[in-house]
């Protein structure tokens, strides 16, 4: 990528990093207390472990994809471990320049396992491809599933759905299709974890949540989740998916009040950042499993 691109698009995803944090800080100073969001934060303390395991399981279904690719490319056999230490050693580095460029740090893994630069930046390339058509399939299967959401939309979103569908069946001919379909599912789910947790804090502080809201809370903050993504040198999406969260439930009026929507997906946002970290921290303990890879 061109140097001077890559800076525009790095200062861009800052600056509406910085703004999506800013909407959020002024919602959340609108609906709490530091005492009073504590006192909240305190209620999830034994749902908690449960909420971090779901996302880490969302996380090695993310390696297992990058794995599958890898494989595909790879002159010598290498095991499920060495991908794991790889993307958990760099998926943090999104946070530091920013989303997006966390993948060149998994092109050092490439000589390793002789495969060339080009081939690792076509991995990445599929992986984000990939990614993306996951998170518009979840997005509209949970979008189906709840009536509340308008036919329209719904009917855009499985248009949208089968150009991607469509344009992936005809990109990197060099997988089979079953592969590109398991590697699609694969990614479909552990997105889909995603939105699920950020349901499941709701409905801890609403019980009686009905299941078509479940859904569409679901399939919104997905959405929320692929804008965060896209957003070049936005650090991991920070701001920028929980603005597009708050702002889009605002826009459509959901029955549920600002004090649970922000502390929600405050919260999600807090579990990412924990199992990215804890993720991190294992690869010292796997460092000298994958020694041999290892610059």
């Amino acid at each position: 990528m061109n140097i001077k691109l890559k800076n525009i698009l790095s200062y861009i995803g800052k600056l509406l990093g910085v703004f999506g944090l800013i909407f959020v800080v002024h919602k959340l100073s609108q609906e709490y207390t530091i005492d009073t969001f504590l006192i909240k934060l305190q209620a999830f303390k034994y749902s908690l472990f449960y909420l971090v395991v779901l996302n880490y399981i969302s996380l090695l279904l993310g390696i297992t994809a990058w794995y599958l690719m890898l494989l595909n490319y790879a002159k010598k056999p290498f095991g499920f471990i060495t991908s794991y230490y790889y993307f958990a050693k760099t998926e943090i580095a999104k946070y530091l320049p920013g989303n997006i460029f966390h993948f060149v740090g998994r092109q050092i893994l490439a000589n390793k396992l002789t495969i060339t630069q080009k081939e690792m930046m076509k991995i990445s390339l599929l992986f984000s491809f990939l990614l993306l058509g996951a998170t518009i399939i979840s997005s509209t299967l949970f979008t189906l599933f709840s009536s509340e959401i308008p036919a329209y939309i719904k009917y855009l979103m499985i248009l949208v759905t089968i150009i991607t569908l469509v344009s992936s069946y005809y990109l990197y001919p060099s997988f089979s299709l079953n592969k590109k379909v398991y590697m699609n599912i694969i990614l479909a789910i552990s997105v889909s974890l995603q939105g699920i947790i950020l349901g499941l804090i709701v409905l801890q502080q609403i019980p009686t949540l009905t299941i078509n809201s479940f859904f569409q809370l679901v399939s919104i903050y997905i959405i929320s989740w692929l804008i965060g993504f896209v957003t070049p040198g936005a650090s991991g999406g920070l701001g920028v998916r929980e603005g597009a969260f708050i702002a889009i439930v605002l826009f459509l009026h959901l029955d549920i009040s600002n004090e649970i929507i922000v502390f929600s997906v405050l919260l999600v946002r807090f579990i990412n950042i924990l199992v990215d970290i804890l993720a991190f921290l294992s690869t010292y303990i796997l460092k000298n499993k994958v020694q041999k890879y290892i610059l």
